[in-house]
């Protein structure tokens, strides 16, 4: 069972859609108004989908989308916004994961939410990887460029500059990136 954040500044239609999302057997933590909109707010739902109903999504509903969807890691879905593309690409920026732009029914609730949390899913783990491939290339990077020392300070093939930093790291029980960052930290005391 999911559990459903709901934000919404029209009271009926945040009763409707509760009512509909407790139908469709989802659990229903909470209902805020944009002005209680917070980030400890949102922790202490402890929701697994947020659902917003904004017609008009401005820069502050925008932020507040974005810190749902990326920082606090939740998948957010828009209903009742506008159908137009300028709207729809910022609020895709902003990382929300579904966005409707027409009237919905009860029984579309289930399969929209589930849709918006696999899509959801899916963007973080290509974040996460994109996240450490960069990550994997800047500690490549500092190993190149503390190996480029070692073959310039002491006369190192680039093999055995790698072997030494290797079996320093071993020795040591630090990661290569780590003692390639001590040889250039080094390095750069010395100049």
């Amino acid at each position: 069972m999911k559990r459903i954040l709901i934000i919404d500044d029209v009271r009926d239609r945040a009763a409707w859609l509760k009512a509909s999302l407790e139908l469709a057997e989802f659990a229903v933590v909470g209902i805020l108004a944009w002005e209680q909109v917070d980030e400890s707010a949102i922790q202490a739902a402890a929701a697994d989908v947020i659902i917003v109903d904004a017609n008009a999504p401005g820069r502050d509903t925008l932020e507040q989308i974005s810190l749902m969807s990326t920082t606090l890691e939740k998948p957010v879905v828009v209903l009742s916004a506008r159908n137009d593309q300028q709207s729809i690409q910022e609020a895709m920026r902003a990382g929300v994961s579904a966005y409707v732009a027409h009237t919905i029914q009860s029984e579309d609730l289930s399969s929209i939410i589930h849709v918006a949390a696999a899509r959801f899913l899916e963007h973080k783990r290509l974040r996460d990887e994109l996240k450490e491939a960069k990550s994997q290339l800047t500690e490549r990077k500092l190993v190149d460029r503390a190996k480029g020392i070692l073959m310039a300070d002491y006369g190192y093939s680039e093999p055995e500059a790698y072997k030494r930093m290797r079996n320093m790291a071993m020795s040591k029980g630090k990661r290569m990136a780590e003692i390639a960052e001590a040889i250039i930290f080094a390095k750069e005391l010395s100049a």
